[in-house]
Protein backbone atom coordinates (compact mmCIF):
# COMPACT_ATOMS: atom_id res chain seq x y z
CA UNK A 1 0.00 0.00 0.00
CA UNK A 2 1.26 3.48 -0.83
CA UNK A 3 1.53 6.23 1.71
CA UNK A 4 -1.17 8.39 3.20
CA UNK A 5 -0.48 11.97 4.21
CA UNK A 6 -2.30 13.55 7.14
CA UNK A 7 -2.19 17.35 7.02
CA UNK A 8 -2.87 18.87 10.41
CA UNK A 9 -2.52 16.75 13.53
CA UNK A 10 -4.56 18.48 16.15
CA UNK A 11 -7.79 17.06 17.55
CA UNK A 12 -9.31 15.14 14.62
CA UNK A 13 -6.02 14.70 12.76
CA UNK A 14 -4.65 12.78 15.74
CA UNK A 15 -7.55 10.36 15.47
CA UNK A 16 -6.96 9.94 11.73
CA UNK A 17 -3.31 9.03 12.39
CA UNK A 18 -4.41 6.59 15.06
CA UNK A 19 -6.99 5.03 12.72
CA UNK A 20 -4.50 4.62 9.87
CA UNK A 21 -1.98 3.06 12.26
CA UNK A 22 -4.65 0.61 13.45
CA UNK A 23 -5.07 -0.38 9.80
CA UNK A 24 -1.37 -1.22 9.57
CA UNK A 25 -0.16 2.02 8.00
CA UNK A 26 2.52 4.54 8.98
CA UNK A 27 1.19 7.78 7.52
CA UNK A 28 3.29 10.83 6.83
CA UNK A 29 2.17 13.68 9.07
CA UNK A 30 2.55 17.36 8.17
CA UNK A 31 1.61 19.64 11.05
CA UNK A 32 2.55 22.98 12.57
CA UNK A 33 3.21 21.67 16.07
CA UNK A 34 4.34 18.38 17.54
CA UNK A 35 1.47 15.97 18.30
CA UNK A 36 1.03 13.93 21.47
CA UNK A 37 3.81 11.32 22.02
CA UNK A 38 1.51 8.37 21.33
CA UNK A 39 0.47 9.90 17.99
CA UNK A 40 4.11 10.40 16.99
CA UNK A 41 4.76 6.79 17.94
CA UNK A 42 1.77 5.61 15.89
CA UNK A 43 3.04 7.32 12.75
CA UNK A 44 6.74 6.87 13.44
CA UNK A 45 9.20 9.64 14.29
CA UNK A 46 10.61 9.58 10.77
CA UNK A 47 7.15 10.22 9.33
CA UNK A 48 6.62 13.46 11.22
CA UNK A 49 7.22 16.69 9.34
CA UNK A 50 6.82 19.92 11.28
CA UNK A 51 6.04 22.76 8.92
CA UNK A 52 3.53 25.13 7.38
CA UNK A 53 1.18 23.57 4.83
CA UNK A 54 0.90 26.99 3.17
CA UNK A 55 4.51 26.64 2.01
CA UNK A 56 4.71 25.01 -1.43
CA UNK A 57 8.14 23.40 -0.96
CA UNK A 58 7.06 21.89 2.35
CA UNK A 59 3.92 20.46 0.78
CA UNK A 60 5.77 19.09 -2.26
CA UNK A 61 8.22 17.26 0.01
CA UNK A 62 5.42 15.83 2.14
CA UNK A 63 3.56 14.54 -0.95
CA UNK A 64 6.45 12.35 -2.15
CA UNK A 65 5.11 8.82 -2.69
CA UNK A 66 1.67 9.71 -1.37
CA UNK A 67 -1.57 8.41 -2.91
CA UNK A 68 -4.06 9.68 -0.30
CA UNK A 69 -4.31 13.00 1.54
CA UNK A 70 -6.39 13.47 4.68
CA UNK A 71 -6.67 17.24 5.05
CA UNK A 72 -7.42 17.97 8.70
CA UNK A 73 -5.73 21.35 9.00
CA UNK A 74 -7.85 24.20 10.25
CA UNK A 75 -7.60 27.76 11.43
CA UNK A 76 -9.35 29.34 14.38
CA UNK A 77 -12.05 27.85 16.57
CA UNK A 78 -15.63 29.02 15.83
CA UNK A 79 -15.86 31.77 18.48
CA UNK A 80 -12.42 33.12 17.55
CA UNK A 81 -13.34 32.97 13.87
CA UNK A 82 -16.34 35.16 14.60
CA UNK A 83 -14.08 37.73 16.25
CA UNK A 84 -11.41 37.71 13.53
CA UNK A 85 -12.73 36.18 10.29
CA UNK A 86 -9.93 37.69 8.22
CA UNK A 87 -7.27 35.93 10.25
CA UNK A 88 -9.19 32.66 10.03
CA UNK A 89 -9.39 32.92 6.24
CA UNK A 90 -5.65 33.47 6.08
CA UNK A 91 -4.87 30.48 8.29
CA UNK A 92 -7.36 28.18 6.56
CA UNK A 93 -7.31 29.08 2.87
CA UNK A 94 -3.54 29.38 2.50
CA UNK A 95 -2.75 25.72 3.26
CA UNK A 96 -5.76 24.47 1.32
CA UNK A 97 -4.89 26.43 -1.82
CA UNK A 98 -1.27 25.34 -1.64
CA UNK A 99 -2.31 21.70 -1.39
CA UNK A 100 -4.82 21.94 -4.22
CA UNK A 101 -2.23 23.55 -6.49
CA UNK A 102 0.29 20.81 -5.70
CA UNK A 103 -2.25 18.07 -6.41
CA UNK A 104 -2.85 19.36 -9.94
CA UNK A 105 0.46 17.71 -10.91
CA UNK A 106 -0.49 14.47 -9.15
CA UNK A 107 -3.56 13.05 -10.90
CA UNK A 108 -5.17 10.17 -9.10
CA UNK A 109 -4.14 11.16 -5.58
CA UNK A 110 -7.22 10.92 -3.37
CA UNK A 111 -8.05 13.97 -1.27
CA UNK A 112 -10.43 14.15 1.69
CA UNK A 113 -11.34 17.41 3.42
CA UNK A 114 -12.90 17.83 6.84
CA UNK A 115 -15.66 20.39 6.59
CA UNK A 116 -18.25 21.46 9.15
CA UNK A 117 -21.68 19.91 8.70
CA UNK A 118 -22.62 21.52 11.98
CA UNK A 119 -22.29 25.04 10.57
CA UNK A 120 -22.49 25.13 6.75
CA UNK A 121 -26.23 24.29 6.65
CA UNK A 122 -27.06 27.10 9.07
CA UNK A 123 -30.50 26.54 10.59
CA UNK A 124 -31.91 24.13 7.99
CA UNK A 125 -35.54 24.12 6.92
CA UNK A 126 -35.75 20.38 7.56
CA UNK A 127 -34.02 17.84 9.76
CA UNK A 128 -32.06 15.76 9.25
CA UNK A 129 -30.13 17.89 6.74
CA UNK A 130 -29.20 16.16 3.49
CA UNK A 131 -26.23 16.82 1.27
CA UNK A 132 -28.44 18.37 -1.42
CA UNK A 133 -30.06 20.83 1.00
CA UNK A 134 -29.07 24.51 0.72
CA UNK A 135 -25.91 25.56 2.54
CA UNK A 136 -26.81 28.79 4.35
CA UNK A 137 -24.26 29.36 7.11
CA UNK A 138 -24.99 32.00 9.72
CA UNK A 139 -21.47 32.18 11.17
CA UNK A 140 -18.09 33.28 9.82
CA UNK A 141 -16.78 29.78 10.58
CA UNK A 142 -19.48 28.15 8.47
CA UNK A 143 -19.03 30.64 5.64
CA UNK A 144 -15.29 29.90 5.54
CA UNK A 145 -15.79 26.13 5.38
CA UNK A 146 -18.31 26.59 2.59
CA UNK A 147 -15.78 28.72 0.70
CA UNK A 148 -13.23 25.92 1.10
CA UNK A 149 -15.74 23.39 -0.20
CA UNK A 150 -16.36 25.49 -3.27
CA UNK A 151 -12.66 25.73 -4.07
CA UNK A 152 -12.31 21.95 -3.77
CA UNK A 153 -15.34 21.38 -5.98
CA UNK A 154 -13.92 23.78 -8.58
CA UNK A 155 -10.69 21.74 -8.64
CA UNK A 156 -12.65 18.52 -8.98
CA UNK A 157 -14.56 19.85 -11.97
CA UNK A 158 -11.71 21.69 -13.69
CA UNK A 159 -8.76 19.41 -12.98
CA UNK A 160 -10.26 16.02 -12.08
CA UNK A 161 -9.29 16.14 -8.42
CA UNK A 162 -10.32 12.86 -6.78
CA UNK A 163 -11.88 14.57 -3.80
CA UNK A 164 -14.43 13.90 -1.11
CA UNK A 165 -15.68 16.49 1.37
CA UNK A 166 -16.75 15.23 4.78
CA UNK A 167 -19.37 17.47 6.37
CA UNK A 168 -18.83 16.37 9.94
CA UNK A 169 -21.36 17.06 12.67
CA UNK A 170 -20.24 17.97 16.21
CA UNK A 171 -17.11 15.89 16.76
CA UNK A 172 -15.88 15.08 20.27
CA UNK A 173 -13.36 12.78 21.90
CA UNK A 174 -9.79 12.45 23.05
CA UNK A 175 -7.28 15.20 22.12
CA UNK A 176 -10.01 17.85 22.28
CA UNK A 177 -8.77 19.91 25.17
CA UNK A 178 -11.16 21.81 27.44
CA UNK A 179 -10.83 25.52 28.07
CA UNK A 180 -10.49 26.52 24.41
CA UNK A 181 -14.03 27.67 23.75
CA UNK A 182 -15.05 24.60 21.75
CA UNK A 183 -16.26 21.16 22.66
CA UNK A 184 -19.15 20.73 25.10
CA UNK A 185 -18.19 17.16 26.01
CA UNK A 186 -14.63 17.79 27.27
CA UNK A 187 -15.63 21.17 28.70
CA UNK A 188 -18.51 19.71 30.73
CA UNK A 189 -16.36 16.78 31.88
CA UNK A 190 -13.53 19.03 32.99
CA UNK A 191 -15.67 21.64 34.74
CA UNK A 192 -17.85 19.18 36.62
CA UNK A 193 -14.75 17.25 37.68
CA UNK A 194 -13.21 20.50 38.98
CA UNK A 195 -16.54 21.59 40.49
CA UNK A 196 -16.44 24.75 38.41
CA UNK A 197 -19.60 26.48 37.10
CA UNK A 198 -20.76 25.67 33.56
CA UNK A 199 -22.04 28.38 31.23
CA UNK A 200 -25.15 27.01 29.54
CA UNK A 201 -26.15 29.08 26.53
CA UNK A 202 -29.73 29.36 25.27
CA UNK A 203 -31.36 27.34 28.12
CA UNK A 204 -29.81 24.07 26.89
CA UNK A 205 -32.37 23.49 24.13
CA UNK A 206 -29.77 23.63 21.36
CA UNK A 207 -29.65 20.32 19.47
CA UNK A 208 -26.50 18.84 17.98
CA UNK A 209 -25.55 15.61 16.23
CA UNK A 210 -22.57 14.34 18.27
CA UNK A 211 -20.11 11.95 16.63
CA UNK A 212 -17.09 10.39 18.30
CA UNK A 213 -13.84 11.50 16.70
CA UNK A 214 -12.67 7.92 16.15
CA UNK A 215 -15.77 7.32 14.03
CA UNK A 216 -15.12 10.45 11.95
CA UNK A 217 -11.53 9.30 11.45
CA UNK A 218 -12.66 5.83 10.39
CA UNK A 219 -15.06 7.39 7.90
CA UNK A 220 -12.28 9.51 6.43
CA UNK A 221 -9.87 6.59 6.12
CA UNK A 222 -12.51 4.37 4.50
CA UNK A 223 -13.70 7.04 2.04
CA UNK A 224 -10.10 7.64 0.95
CA UNK A 225 -9.84 3.97 -0.02
CA UNK A 226 -12.82 4.07 -2.38
CA UNK A 227 -12.24 4.29 -6.12
CA UNK A 228 -15.19 6.63 -6.55
CA UNK A 229 -16.12 8.22 -3.24
CA UNK A 230 -19.05 10.63 -3.01
CA UNK A 231 -17.78 14.17 -3.65
CA UNK A 232 -19.77 15.36 -0.63
CA UNK A 233 -20.97 13.27 2.31
CA UNK A 234 -22.44 13.98 5.74
CA UNK A 235 -20.62 12.33 8.64
CA UNK A 236 -22.53 12.17 11.89
CA UNK A 237 -24.41 9.93 14.28
CA UNK A 238 -27.65 10.73 12.46
CA UNK A 239 -29.64 11.75 15.54
CA UNK A 240 -29.78 14.80 17.76
CA UNK A 241 -29.10 15.40 21.44
CA UNK A 242 -30.00 18.60 23.28
CA UNK A 243 -27.32 20.40 25.23
CA UNK A 244 -29.17 19.84 28.50
CA UNK A 245 -29.46 16.10 27.78
CA UNK A 246 -25.75 16.00 26.99
CA UNK A 247 -25.07 17.68 30.33
CA UNK A 248 -27.13 15.02 32.11
CA UNK A 249 -25.09 12.26 30.43
CA UNK A 250 -21.85 13.91 31.54
CA UNK A 251 -23.18 14.31 35.08
CA UNK A 252 -23.96 10.59 35.10
CA UNK A 253 -20.43 9.77 33.89
CA UNK A 254 -18.80 11.94 36.57
CA UNK A 255 -21.30 10.98 39.27
CA UNK A 256 -21.91 14.54 40.38
CA UNK A 257 -24.34 17.32 39.39
CA UNK A 258 -23.16 20.40 37.54
CA UNK A 259 -23.35 23.95 38.81
CA UNK A 260 -25.01 25.69 35.86
CA UNK A 261 -24.93 29.40 35.00
CA UNK A 262 -27.56 30.20 32.36
CA UNK A 263 -26.47 32.52 29.57
CA UNK A 264 -28.30 34.00 26.59
CA UNK A 265 -28.05 32.59 23.09
CA UNK A 266 -24.99 33.43 21.01
CA UNK A 267 -26.00 34.89 17.61
CA UNK A 268 -23.53 32.85 15.57
CA UNK A 269 -24.72 29.47 16.83
CA UNK A 270 -27.10 27.16 14.96
CA UNK A 271 -30.19 26.24 17.00
CA UNK A 272 -30.72 22.70 15.72
CA UNK A 273 -28.69 20.51 13.37
CA UNK A 274 -28.89 16.78 12.70
CA UNK A 275 -27.31 15.22 9.62
CA UNK A 276 -28.84 12.65 7.30
CA UNK A 277 -26.16 9.96 7.00
CA UNK A 278 -27.85 7.68 4.47
CA UNK A 279 -25.21 8.35 1.80
CA UNK A 280 -22.38 7.71 4.28
CA UNK A 281 -23.67 4.28 5.22
CA UNK A 282 -24.35 3.39 1.58
CA UNK A 283 -20.72 4.20 0.73
CA UNK A 284 -18.89 2.52 3.65
CA UNK A 285 -19.44 0.30 6.66
CA UNK A 286 -19.24 2.38 9.82
CA UNK A 287 -20.33 1.50 13.33
CA UNK A 288 -21.29 4.58 15.35
CA UNK A 289 -20.03 4.73 18.94
CA UNK A 290 -22.89 5.33 21.41
CA UNK A 291 -22.69 8.78 22.98
CA UNK A 292 -22.39 7.37 26.51
CA UNK A 293 -19.38 5.25 25.49
CA UNK A 294 -17.72 8.15 23.69
CA UNK A 295 -18.15 10.35 26.75
CA UNK A 296 -16.61 7.62 28.93
CA UNK A 297 -13.59 7.33 26.60
CA UNK A 298 -13.11 11.09 26.64
CA UNK A 299 -13.35 11.09 30.43
CA UNK A 300 -10.69 8.37 30.74
CA UNK A 301 -8.36 10.39 28.53
CA UNK A 302 -8.88 13.58 30.51
CA UNK A 303 -8.16 11.74 33.75
CA UNK A 304 -5.01 10.22 32.27
CA UNK A 305 -3.56 13.54 31.18
CA UNK A 306 -4.49 15.11 34.52
CA UNK A 307 -2.65 12.33 36.37
CA UNK A 308 0.38 12.73 34.09
CA UNK A 309 0.78 16.42 34.93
Amino acid sequence: MSDALVVGCGFIGSHVVRELAARGESPTVLTRSRPAPEIVAAAGEGRLQLGDAADRETVEAALAGVDRVAFCAGGLLPAASERDPGRDRELTLGPLRTMLAALRTRPGVAFAYLSSGGTVYGDPARLPAREEDPAQPISAYGELHLACEREIEAERRAHGLRSTILRCSTVYGEYQRPGRGQGAVPTFLDQIQREEPIDLYGDGATIRDYIYAGDAAAAMASLLELDGPPPLVNVGAGHGTSLIDLLRLVEAEIGRPAHVVERGERPFEVHQIVLDTTLLHEAIELEITPLEEGIARTHRWLRAIAEAQ
